[in-house]
């Protein structure tokens, strides 16, 4: 699999907004996110206690809420209920640029099918090994 970046980061709390819209993430501290790496939409894995897990990450605005650059992690078919204090992130695929959505809603939407595709990304990519 092709690696694109790979950076460890500190967890920091969030706003909680994507908790609120279902799709929970960790937020990263931004000074770790490499410089290289473009605002988008990425396929990844996150990985902790030597555990690595399926992951899709934002990295950019946030204009459906107004909101300043954020980067931040979602972790496929797990619910983290205790984050960790530090992860390493692999980007390996971006899927699309950061977007506007005229509602939280339709963000939602988008969030679902980028899930989607990084997920399926990701398995194929895992079955090629």
């Amino acid at each position: 699999m092709k690696i694109i970046a790979s950076f460890m980061a500190q967890i920091m709390r969030g706003a909680g907004r994507g908790r609120r819209i279902g799709s929970p993430t960790l937020n990263l501290q931004l000074p770790a996110v490499p410089f290289t790496l473009k605002h988008g939409i990425y396929a990844c894995t996150v990985t902790w206690n030597r555990k690595t897990f399926p992951a899709a990450m934002h990295f950019g605005p946030r204009p459906v809420f107004r909101a300043g650059i954020a980067c931040e992690v979602h972790v496929i078919g797990l619910a983290v209920r205790r984050p960790p204090r530090t992860v390493t992130v692999t980007v390996v695929r971006r899927l699309r640029s950061v977007q506007n959505f005229p509602t939280p809603e339709a963000l939602q939407r988008q969030i679902r099918h980028d899930l989607k595709k990084a997920d399926f990304f990701l398995k194929r990519k895992s079955r090629r090994r």
